[in-house]
C-alpha cells in the first residue's frame, strides 16, 4: 500500500510541482524531502533512499528516494521544493556487485540535474536469503541553473 501511496505522490509532483519554501540564492540546493510520508522510517525498506552522511544535523531524514518497482523515478527537494525526477542514464558493475562496486544515475526535471555515484559499502552474500538489501555511500552532484551543490550521502536499495 504504501509504495502505491509512493507512486501516487511522486506522478503528482511531476504533473503539479512541489511542495514551496522560501527561496534564496544563498540556501543549499538539497533539504530532506518534505512531503509528510517521508518522515516514515519504514519507507527504506521498499526501494532506493539516502539521508545526509551520518554526523550531519539532518541525517534522519531523507534526500533522495526511488520507490521499488519505479526505478525510473525519484524524488528529491531541490532549491525547497520535492522535485519528481527522471532516470536518463545508468552505468552498473560488470559482474556482481561487490563492496566497493561503483555505478552511477543520471537524473533529470527542467532545468535540474543530479549525477550520483554510489559505491556498495554492504552487500547480501550469494545465498543469504534473509538479506534484502545493499548499502551505500553516495555523492549527489545537483546542479539547477547556474547552481551547483555536492552532497555525501547514505542509504540502501533493496526490499
Amino acid at each position: 500500500m504504501k509504495l502505491i501511496l509512493v507512486a501516487v505522490i511522486v506522478s503528482a509532483l511531476a504533473l503539479f510541482g512541489g511542495v514551496t519554501a522560501r527561496s534564496s540564492s544563498q540556501r543549499n540546493l538539497v533539504g530532506n524531502i518534505k512531503a509528510k510520508m517521508f518522515k516514515d522510517t519504514s519507507l527504506s525498506d521498499a526501494g532506493c533512499s539516502f539521508q545526509f552522511a551520518p554526523g550531519n544535523r539532518n541525517s534522519e531524514r531523507y534526500i533522495f528516494f526511488s520507490p521499488a518497482g519505479f526505478e525510473n523515478d525519484a524524488l528529491m527537494n531541490i532549491d525547497g521544493r520535492d522535485v519528481s525526477l527522471r532516470l536518463v542514464n545508468e552505468t552498473n558493475p560488470k559482474g556482481r556487485e561487490r563492496v566497493g562496486s561503483r555505478s552511477t544515475r543520471r537524473y533529470a526535471a527542467g532545468n535540474i540535474t543530479v549525477n550520483v555515484v554510489y559505491v556498495a559499502t554492504r552487500v547480501c552474500k550469494p545465498n543469504d536469503e534473509n538479506c534484502e538489501s545493499t548499502s551505500y555511500s553516495a555523492t549527489f552532484i545537483v546542479k539547477k541553473g547556474e547552481r551547483t551543490q555536492t552532497v555525501k550521502a547514505a542509504g540502501s536499495c533493496g526490499s
